[in-house]
């Protein structure tokens, strides 16, 4: 999907922008080692970028979407270990974007787009709504797109909130949200609210209107094959725990089992601590920031929703 990056999505693709320095890899350079499926190579270059110029805040960016899907790579790997260490160097980049550019809505998309994947609905929710409410602020008015709203619609789905998630899809359609993102998040509201015939004609007349939202990836994961049917839709949504148990008694409907992942003790501890690293560490940014008005959670409090996985008793993988 292509889109302004401060209109980052749950189902985005990255845009790399120049970095600062001349002897630094070329943006064409980095692109070609994610579309290879070359992430590592990919770090390795916006490292020596950021190392060039720590106060970029592209590079930061860039550099955190990468270990974020460095991440996402570990946990389908089931290294958990490698997983940990991964989100919390994404966070720790996304985290120096913001102090950058504290006004930019990216930094707050991005963290939207990790806390979904991390099964924490509320805070996702809250990060989106911090990035729309950046982007609705003068500087960044020119980029104010539709996807601001799908991703909060997509939101409000997985919490089962369908009022909410009309109102943001409307809105969505209104401010130029893409149509395939659109189509997607339409099916999973109809679905989710067991309207079966909404459901299948809006699957069936997105599959000609808008084939590459059931074609390529599912939440930034390549699908296996082309969806061709709702129940070619159920099947990868209740088989991905990034969808299925936000969907579980929609899948349960339509006989599919559920996916969740299985996350040792230890993975959870260290997830919920980097998330009170990223309450803190914002708190820190904004607290004296004049004019920016943003919603920051209590570091104190306790998660505020459950990642949507299944502990297992073993300590995490060395």
């Amino acid at each position: 999907m292509s889109l302004p990056r401060c209109a980052l999505s749950l189902l985005a693709v990255f845009a790399f922008a120049s970095a600062s320095c001349s002897t630094a890899p070329s943006p064409g350079e980095i692109q070609r080692d994610v579309q290879q499926g070359k992430a590592e190579s990919a770090a390795e270059k916006l490292e020596k970028a950021r190392d060039s110029d720590p106060d970029s805040f592209d590079t930061r960016m860039e550099l955190g979407e990468v270990y974020y899907q460095l991440a996402r790579k570990a946990m389908d790997e089931d290294n958990q270990a490698l997983y940990v260490e991964y989100l919390r160097k994404a966070q720790t980049e996304i985290l120096a974007a913001a102090r950058i550019e504290p006004t930019s809505p990216e930094p707050h998309t991005e963290l939207g787009i990790i806390t979904a994947y991390e099964g924490d609905l509320n805070g996702s929710e809250t990060a989106f709504r911090n990035a729309l409410r950046l982007a609705q602020s003068d500087k960044y008015r020119q980029y104010s797109g539709g996807t601001f709203y799908s991703n909060l619609a997509h939101i409000s789905v997985y919490k089962g909130d369908l009022p909410a998630a009309r109102r943001y899809l409307t809105k969505a359609g209104k401010a130029g949200a893409p149509q395939d993102e659109l189509d997607r998040i339409s099916v999973l509201l109809a679905w989710k609210e067991n309207d079966m015939v909404e459901a299948r004609d809006i699957f069936n007349g997105a599959v000609i209107t808008s084939p590459r939202a059931f074609a390529a990836t599912w939440d930034g994961a390549p699908l296996p094959k082309k969806m061709e049917n709702f129940e070619d839709f159920a099947a990868v949504c209740c088989k991905n725990p990034t969808c299925g148990p936000h969907m579980e008694n929609a899948c349960k409907r339509e006989r599919q089992a559920v996916a969740h992942r299985e996350l040792t003790i230890d993975t959870v501890a260290e997830q919920l601590k980097i998330e009170r690293e990223r309450r803190e560490q914002l708190k820190k940014i904004y607290e004296k920031k004049k004019g920016v008005e943003i919603t920051i959670e209590d570091p104190n409090a306790p998660a505020s929703t459950p990642p949507a996985t299944t502990p297992a008793p073993a300590p995490a993988k060395k």
